[in-house]
């Protein structure tokens, strides 16, 4: 955690600082295999050198980013938690639930897609 604690540190609220400690942490745990960093300006889990999903606090939500394809595959269980997405994120409210499940496989989905791939993000 130690690489998104000042990142943490700048969210005023506490209980939306606490849901995304325990997402980002939830993360790490699980997939101890991607590499943490803050890029532009946000916590970024990388594979392999490539990017596979970032997060993001806002006043009223979380943004969650996994890149275009990811959210183009998973584009209906988006809508189905109700998440608002564009093509490149999707937010969870602060007040909506989390569904790990979901960014779980989008984490996989990424990881199996991106094998290989030299670049950070997807041409």
């Amino acid at each position: 955690m130690t690489v998104f604690e000042s990142y943490l540190e700048k969210i005023k609220d506490e209980s939306h600082r606490l849901i995304m400690k325990n997402l980002l942490q939830w993360v790490m745990d699980k997939y101890p295999m991607l590499d943490q960093k803050i890029a532009w300006n946000q916590p970024h889990f990388v594979h392999n050198g490539t990017f596979i999903i970032a997060f993001t606090h806002a006043k009223q939500h979380m943004s969650v980013a996994p890149e275009y394809k990811a959210i183009d595959e998973f584009r209906q269980e988006i809508r189905n938690n109700e998440y608002l997405s564009t093509n490149f994120i999707f937010k969870i409210k602060w007040t909506q639930k989390v569904n790990h499940n979901l960014i779980s496989r989008i984490i996989e989905f990424n990881m199996q897609d991106k094998k290989g791939l030299q670049t950070y993000w997807r041409k």
